[in-house]
């Protein structure tokens, strides 16, 4: 049977003064799980609470309405499911925990917002998911991390600093950024991740004038295409929540993450819409030279926002059948090998 369950993870000992405790949500389904759990963290993206993976009102794939006829396989001609990706996943058989960002959803916000840099709140999503992970006590699990645009950029960051993930999906993310939605200040730091890191908070000060600002811009034609059903805009309102600047800014400018995507060796699932704003999808796998196995599923007629695409469905299922079937196999004979944070400690 499906569960959805909800916490909250103590990251007082790496988060800014003030931010204590970041909500998690978990969702599985115990009676589907493989024998060896997969277990997917997941981060949204900017303007977005993790909120996103599970859209309520619209519909959700539950056991009575299997996603698939056994983990890690579709189910042929199965009918369109509603827009939780979470429940979707969970029927497929994996462990799905849905992290807020600090600032975000139900996560505590510091008291001075500018602290979340993107170093910063990657640093906390990666202790945040690996103690949420610990908790639920399960028995050698393939750990992967999925981020959606800012989240690709923030779990790209993470892995990078800390290793926490066997593999890792980015959706909606290339490590192009979106130059055509940039000033000349900000285009000045493109391509040096050093500068950008150093300057990101003034260029985001500059540009919005407060860290953290209320969005509602999920919904735009741009990033969902024309015709959105209204219940799947009624669902992605349900996610709005404030944008963090220099993490959303940071994630726009081209090459501000390039050493972290540089850095990732562990294999990566690329899922793109062909009108996505992450550049052209053949592009994308160049950003990721160490990286040892790319995949890249490009998502016919879908918009950035792919959760409620049309064909979600087909990405979902290529999602399972990469972490299932695919990391399974593969980690019997390969384990990312661990390395120290950027602050010294392992997140545990």
């Amino acid at each position: 049977m499906l569960e959805g369950t909800s916490a909250r993870v103590r990251v007082d000992d790496v988060a800014p003064a003030g931010a204590a405790e970041v909500s998690v949500r978990i969702v599985r389904d115990p009676d589907r799980t493989p024998e060896r759990p997969v277990v997917l963290c997941c981060f949204a993206g900017g303007g977005m609470s993790a909120r996103y993976f599970e859209l309520a009102g619209a519909g959700r794939a539950t056991r009575d309405e299997p996603a698939h006829a056994e983990p890690g396989h579709a189910q042929p001609g199965h009918a369109q499911p509603g827009y939780d990706m979470a429940a979707y996943l969970a029927a497929a058989g994996l462990v799905v925990v849905l992290v807020d960002h600090l600032a975000t959803g139900g996560s505590d916000t510091p008291a001075d917002p500018w602290a979340l840099v993107p170093e910063t709140v990657a640093d906390v999503d990666a202790a945040a998911a690996a103690r949420a992970v610990a908790g639920l006590g399960l028995v050698d699990p393939v750990v992967l991390g999925l981020g959606h645009s800012m989240g690709g950029m923030l779990v790209a960051l993470a892995q990078a600093r800390h290793r926490p993930y066997a593999g890792l999906v980015l959706l909606g993310h290339s490590g192009r950024g979106w130059p055509e939605m940039l000033g000349p200040g900000e285009l000045a730091v493109a391509g040096d991740p050093v500068r950008a890191r150093a300057s990101v908070a003034d260029l985001a000060r500059a540009r919005f004038g407060r860290a953290l600002v209320p969005s509602s811009s999920g919904v735009l034609e741009l990033l969902v295409g024309p015709g959105l059903p209204p219940a799947a805009a009624a669902a992605l309102a349900g996610c709005a929540d404030s944008l963090i600047t220099p993490c959303g800014l940071a994630s726009m400018i081209p090459g501000s993450h390039r050493d972290a995507l540089a850095a990732i060796d562990v294999p990566v699932l690329i899922g793109l819409a062909e009108h996505d704003i992450a550049g052209p999808p053949r592009e994308a796998p160049g950003y990721l030279p160490g990286c040892p196995d790319v995949t890249l599923h490009v998502l016919a007629g879908a918009y950035h926002n792919s959760n409620v695409a049309p064909g979600r469905a087909e990405l979902w299922d290529r999602i399972v059948d990469w972490a299932i079937v695919d990391r399974v196999t593969d980690l019997r004979v390969h384990r990312p090998s661990p390395a120290p944070s950027a602050n010294g400690r392992q997140y545990t």
